[in-house]
């Protein structure tokens, strides 16, 4: 238990107390002969010392800092993601209790019996245990700025694309599952096929999942109406996939891929439960979406409109690593960069034998505990730095915890301030991390008037820290600051994307602002423009690079005042609620009388659903596209003007590669699957729709002058079971081919003329 009456110097704890935190900092003391057990990320140490003070901690939820979860018999688990070696001993784990989720690779989601936290840590064969770390969420003229509109139209394409066939998750939280947003056009077909509730312990989980409540059935959705009550999650599901039935004219707010099918993962519980969600969460979700689709043979794009505060921002945590191994072709990961924008959360500092320290000045932001922020402190591989805080009253020093080295060790200290009052901090520190670095991780939790200082030393090699702090997955970001003082240094927004957004295999997307201003639902008219112009780049919009240098994000899409869909169970956009001046457009069910809004929001939140959807255009062009293929099209195809300026080899780290540009991303998979590779090839360009389908398939061609073309179907094998001429005239073409009598199965497609032929896959399902 912590006092705030002690002397202003850090506390000591007694020897046996001391004892046990070098025992906690070195796992391998537990070991058998020739095992090495795990390393521990800075949190799970933590809740390790915290469990040890209280532990009633193993009964009933401690900190907000921890994702938990209710199984059977009310029985509390704690959420992880570990990294296994070859010796790992599933048994042992079982033996726990530890309900083993997604294996994506050597990454593998966990839940831990919270009484069980302890002995787990002490298993053999993991690498490391990074205890979830809590997540953040990060939202009309949309598919006009991105050249949707003219994919929808089918100009110059060989059809209209709509996202058909294509499988749009969304993993987040604040789902209305009776919004008409999520029906097809005609408001009659219901469009979501999965729901997965994580944290809804009152009916069956998934297959292979341990937790959660999965729902298949349109009717129990719509009687369960919500996950928590929020409205995020029904916002973004409605930029990538929302039909936009029931607003103006009933497409005025339509979404991007509006007739993709949606499976959605909420991610957080109702408000009166544990409201954090975390990283393995995410990838269990992930996993989920893609599992269901490669059930029935569709391509899946997930979004992802949340962040992680915690992190290297090098694409080697355990969230990238395990994303990395999950994506692939007909597999696509989505993200916003994040908020972080116009934030100075971020210090970097290099070292030279010249120059050895760094100082900066913490502002800590307040929050509904109090003035609370964690700084993530990372170095490079096999470097030593070292760290230390101090107050200052004015312009003097009157307290500071020493400087704290890599000793593995968790530090629990406190300063007093000038009045009397604390500022706890705890520090725990690593010399070599999960990916080989060096890390200090601080809490502080500050009751002082006093000015907080962060000093950091090394002799070489490069220095990054962060401060950011989330309660509730709200996040409350913290700023460095010179003060004015010429040995002290500001802070910047360099590298302010979130860990998650660093992950190689991830379309991480900022935000311009394609619309400034609204009028809302009563009648008032509203303007951005004294914050950011038309088409500029949004301030909030987070910055890269990533740490190892890499450009992100990759691409910017509308990220302010984008109107979507609203929950009709989130109480503060009624017509007294605080978020009011919103809504845009709302529409009454003549049925079931209840009124469902329209409204705008802003954020990378919002941009990166909007990208996702055309991710879903371009995969129902072309199911077989893989990230890497996704991000050179995006890059390929963007669109430049004044405000991105010209085209930069390898982006820049606000605009990544430019504006997204669907029409040109989606002209462009048109080409890729029909064999073309640039305007000198002889392949015949034309696309089957749908594909996969029942058997009745429609190929069509933009054909350059009229001609016989050679149409034949063979199966895998080489057989050939079909061939017809098609004679086709200049412009649009489309012949229908009823393939049912040949049975379910994989065959190929191939289309010849006389300059050339193109041959792909056709899947019969």
């Amino acid at each position: 238990m912590r006092h705030s009456h002690k002397p202003n110097v850090i506390t000591v704890k007694s020897t046996f107390y001391l004892l046990l935190l070098m025992i906690l900092a070195t796992p391998a003391a537990f070991a058998q002969e020739g095992e090495v057990l795990p390393k521990l990320s800075p949190l799970t140490r933590r809740y390790l010392q915290e469990a040890r003070e209280r532990p009633a901690r193993q009964e009933q939820p401690g900190s907000a800092s921890y994702i938990y979860k209710i199984g059977a018999g009310n029985a509390l688990y704690v959420s992880a993601l570990i990294k296994v070696g070859p010796s790992v001993d599933e048994d042992r784990l079982q033996a726990l209790g530890v309900r083993v989720g997604t294996k994506a690779g050597a990454i593998w989601t966990v839940q831990v019996p919270a009484r069980n936290v302890e002995p787990f840590t002490r298993v053999a064969g993991i690498d490391y245990i990074q205890l979830d770390e809590p997540l953040v969420p990060a939202l009309d003229s949309v598919r006009k700025t991105t050249r949707v509109d003219s994919v929808h139209a089918g100009h110059g394409l060989p059809m209209p694309y709509t996202g058909a066939n294509v499988v749009m998750g969304v993993v987040d939280a604040g789902f209305d599952y009776g919004h008409p947003t999520l029906f097809d056009t005609t408001g009659t077909q219901f469009r979501v096929k999965r729901v997965w509730e994580q944290k809804n312990s009152a009916g069956s989980p998934p297959a292979g999942y341990a937790y959660g409540t999965e729902m298949t059935d349109p009717a129990v959705m719509w009687v369960k109406g919500t996950d928590n009550g929020e409205t995020h999650g029904t916002h973004v599901a409605g930029i990538c996939g929302g039909s936009g039935f029931g607003s103006i004219n009933d497409n005025r707010y339509r979404g991007i891929a509006y007739e993709s099918d949606l499976v959605f993962v909420g991610i957080t519980p109702d408000k009166s439960q544990w409201v954090n969600t975390g990283a393995a969460d995410m990838i269990d979700g992930i996993n989920y979406v893609f599992r269901y689709a490669e059930s029935i043979g569709r391509p899946a794009v997930v979004n992802l409109s949340w962040g992680s505060p915690l992190g290297p921002r090098d694409g080697s945590g355990l969230f990238s690593q395990a994303l990395d191994n999950l994506v692939g072709p007909g597999k696509i990961f989505v993200c916003s960069a994040g908020n972080n924008g116009d934030n100075k959360i971020h210090v970097r500092k290099i070292f030279t034998g010249a120059d050895t320290l760094v100082q900066s000045f913490l502002n800590i932001a307040s929050t509904p505990v109090g003035r609370r922020t964690w700084v993530d402190m990372w170095g490079d591989a096999g470097e030593m730095f070292c760290a230390k805080v101090s107050l200052y009253h004015d312009t003097a020093a009157i307290a500071s915890t020493g400087f704290i080295c890599l000793d593995d060790g968790v530090h629990n200290m406190y300063l007093i301030g000038s009045s009397g009052d604390t500022c706890f901090i705890d520090i725990t520190t690593s010399a070599s991390e999960f990916n080989g670095r060096p890390r200090i991780f601080m809490e502080f939790d500050s009751r002082i008037s006093d000015s907080i200082c962060i000093a950091v030393k090394g002799d070489r090699g490069t220095v990054d820290m962060w401060s950011t702090f989330v309660h509730n997955t709200t996040g409350y970001y913290s700023s460095f600051n010179s003060y004015g003082r010429p040995w002290a240094v500001d802070g910047n927004s360099d590298i302010s994307i979130s860990d998650i957004a660093s992950t190689r295999s991830a379309i991480t997307v900022g935000a311009y602002a394609s619309k400034i201003g609204w009028t809302s639902l009563a009648g008032n008219p509203y303007t951005y423009v004294t914050y950011v112009g038309r088409g500029r780049l949004v301030p909030f919009s987070s910055h890269g690079p990533t740490v190892d240098g890499r450009v992100k994000p990759d691409i910017t899409g509308p990220g302010l005042t984008v109107a979507s869909a609203i929950s009709s169970y989130d109480t503060s956009f009624s017509a007294d609620g605080s978020d009011a001046m919103f809504v845009v457009s709302s529409y009454h069910d003549p049925i079931g009388g209840r009124d469902y809004p329209y409204g705008v929001l802003s954020g990378t939140s919002m941009s990166s659903p909007a990208v996702a959807g055309i991710v879903a255009l371009m995969l129902q062009v072309k199911p077989d596209l893989a990230p890497r293929e996704v991000m050179d099209i995006m890059t390929e195809t963007a669109i430049h003007d004044n405000y991105t300026g010209q085209a930069v080899p390898g982006g820049t780290s606000t605009w990544g590669n430019g504006k997204v540009n669907g029409y040109g991303a989606v002209k462009r998979a048109v080409q890729l699957s029909s064999g073309v590779d640039g305007p000198a090839a002889g392949a015949v360009d034309y696309a089957i729709y749908p594909n996969p389908g029942t058997g009745l398939f429609s190929i069509t061609r933009v054909s350059p002058d009229a001609e016989n073309l050679r149409v034949e179907l063979s199966d895998m094998l080489g057989n050939s079971i079909l061939a017809d001429t098609w004679s086709v005239t200049v412009g649009y073409n489309n012949r229908q081919y009823d393939l049912r009598r040949f049975g379910s199965g994989v065959y190929i497609l191939k289309v010849s003329s006389r300059r050339g032929y193109s041959a792909m896959k056709i899947v019969v399902e």
